[in-house]
Formats: structure tokens, sequence, C-alpha cells
């Protein structure tokens, strides 16, 4: 194994684990110890062992920058109960009928409406109470699938932060170590809104709590 293939097989792994990257990058990890680690999990012959730790000694784990843990301090946290992810196919009558699920909802109201156009779906992002009447405007073969008892975590982060590398990822990082599984995640300057299980959102909004209150 060349040691190109060595940097990407721990770019990977480091990927898949956001918890020993983050300890990794602190100096609080035995090399040795993670080489034999990597070796079972990623099912390496054992004679990569050496050439194993040596590519880690050479392989940079960066650490989080200040300015970009700074940031946090400042987000405003909102969140918000019983949403509904529904999945449809894509295609030109779905389209069609999109307009007639926006005549359904109610902004006056502060009824949660989000449309997304992917190349081969729609996701519309709804209030539970909605599905109901959306599920009447679609035949069942247009619904693919729809996940309920969603919650909706929305960051606000101050104007700068779009200029500013790493933030999701710290984010998305953040959560997988806290083992919390995104369903969604939607991107609107200043905002960054998360979508996550209605169980996980005491979790989710305690791990972004801690990032805001962190030391700098």
């Amino acid at each position: 194994m060349t040691q190109i293939n060595m940097n990407l097989l721990l770019q990977g792994f480091f990927n898949k684990n956001p918890d020993i990257r983050k300890a990794s990058a602190k100096g609080i990890v035995n090399r040795r110890a993670l080489a034999k680690y990597i070796i079972e999990a990623e099912r390496l012959e054992k004679d990569k062992f050496e050439a194993l730790v040596t590519a880690l000694r050479r392989f940079e784990i960066k650490s989080e920058k200040k300015q970009t843990l700074g940031l946090f301090k400042d987000i405003k946290v909102s969140t918000k109960d019983n949403i509904s992810i529904i999945y449809l196919e894509k295609s030109e009558e779905i389209l069609k009928n999109i307009s007639k699920v926006l005549n359904l909802i109610n902004f006056n109201k502060n009824e949660t409406l989000k449309i997304v156009l992917g190349s081969l779906s729609v996701k519309l992002f709804v209030d539970e109470f909605n599905v109901k009447k959306i599920k009447d405007i679609f035949s069942n073969k247009d619904i693919i699938t729809i996940y309920s008892q969603i919650s909706e975590i929305n960051l606000i982060f101050p104007n700068e932060a779009p200029k500013i590398k790493g933030i999701i990822a710290y984010i998305t990082s953040e959560l997988a170590v806290n083992d919390i599984n995104i369903f969604e995640i939607l991107t609107g300057r200043p905002e960054l809104i998360i979508y996550v299980s209605e169980e996980d959102l005491l979790k989710t909004y305690d791990t972004i709590q801690r990032l805001k209150n962190q030391i700098y």
C-alpha cells in the first residue's frame, strides 16, 4: 500500500470517526495504539502496522480555528417540533401541484413549508397536521416516503459566517460524536437548519449550547 493510499485511508477513517479525530488533534491518542485499532477496524493486514504508524506521524489533523469556534457564542438557536419530511418523485405533474401545497399553508400562523428540488426528488418540510392535506394532492405512487416526529433546529449565525471554512463540518462532527442522526440539513444565509428525530432534540440542543458556551 503506497503512502498516498495510506493518506486516503486515514482521511476516510477520521471522517467516519470524528471523536477519534478530535482526540488525535489534541495529541492525546497514542499512535501505536491507534494504528492497531485502525488495522482491526479497517481489516488491514497486520504487516501494515509500522507503515500505518509512520503515516499517522505524518498525517496532519487540523484543530478547529479559534475564528470558527468563536462564531458559536453569537448564534441564535430556535427549535420546532412535529415536523414531517415528505419525499416525492420528481416529475412535471409534481411540480405543477406544488402550487396547491402553497395554498394550504397559513404563513400568518407561522406554519412550516420548505421545498427542496433535487435531481430525482422533491422534499417538502411541513407541520405534521398538514400532512394529510398534502397527501390528498399527490397519488401514493408519487410519495417515496414520509418521515414524521422530526424536530427542526434553526441556527442563525453572524453575517461573517459564510466567509469562514468548516462551520457545517464542525457541527455535524459534534453531533456524530454524540450519536445524533441528522435527517436533513438546509442552508440559507445566515441560517443553518438541522432536522433530527424528536427523541434526539434535547441532546442536539444541549450539544449546540455546549458549543456556544465553550471557552475560546
